[in-house]
């Protein structure tokens, strides 16, 4: 952990708090832990942490964006395989406390162990240094990130979007195709959480998801 702090920049007056913010739950296995000595908690209070400090940071930089699009870009940052990303650069799976059987590099995984541990630096250190590791580990990566497919590929955001919203994994279902055979078109639906979410028009069906996702999005960030 020592290590750790010295990349991170940042020396744990708790101890204990860095340590839990990297005990998987599969220590509880044997062992006299409870739901207070695992990550859990860290990473339902960092996730707010990270969300927060990431629309600080958008907002004040782009003064003239939209709504939407500055939650679009929001979304894309906070990803989870941006954050697993950062999480492996850092290598956090070598701080990991987990039983055997767990993949330390489940991109989910290091996800959840970057929010926590960002909730246990607010905890103890405050949110300047929580705004400090953001801009030099996640937002110094910003023009990539928006140049990823994450960004630039709407049915891999409105997948982001859908998990994290609680609606499970968008569905695509064709409604029409028409047109001569060297010019068809199809109309795609997207549907998640029982609802549908938008549709559209293409020369494919590929082109007419990526189309649905994308109106999807719009109703998504307008609302």
């Amino acid at each position: 952990m020592q290590k750790l702090e010295q990349v991170l920049d940042c020396s744990f007056k708790n101890k204990d708090l860095l340590k839990q913010a990297f005990t998987h739950g599969s220590c509880k296995q044997g062992a006299l832990l409870s739901d207070f000595e695992t990550y859990e908690r860290l990473e339902f209070f960092g996730d707010s942490v990270v969300s927060f400090l990431t629309a600080e940071f958008l907002y004040l930089k782009y003064g003239k964006e939209s709504e939407g699009m500055l939650s679009k870009k929001k979304s894309a940052i906070v990803s989870g395989a941006v954050l697993a990303g950062v999480a492996k650069h850092l290598k956090l799976h070598k701080y990991l406390i987990a039983a055997k059987e767990v993949d330390k590099e489940n991109p989910a995984l290091l996800a959840d162990v970057f929010e926590a541990m960002l909730g246990a630096v607010y905890l103890d250190a405050g949110i300047e240094k929580c705004r400090e590791i953001l801009l030099k580990f996640l937002f110094s990566k910003e023009d990539e990130i928006l140049q990823s497919e994450v960004f630039q590929n709407p049915k891999a955001l409105l997948n982001e979007k859908t998990q994290e919203l609680g609606f499970g994994v968008p569905a695509y279902e064709e409604l029409d195709e028409w047109g001569e055979i060297h010019k068809r078109k199809f109309r795609m639906a997207v549907n998640a959480g029982g609802k549908r979410l938008g549709q559209g028009v293409g020369f494919s069906k590929k082109e007419a998801e990526q189309n649905a996702a994308k109106e999807a999005l719009k109703q998504i960030f307008l609302h």
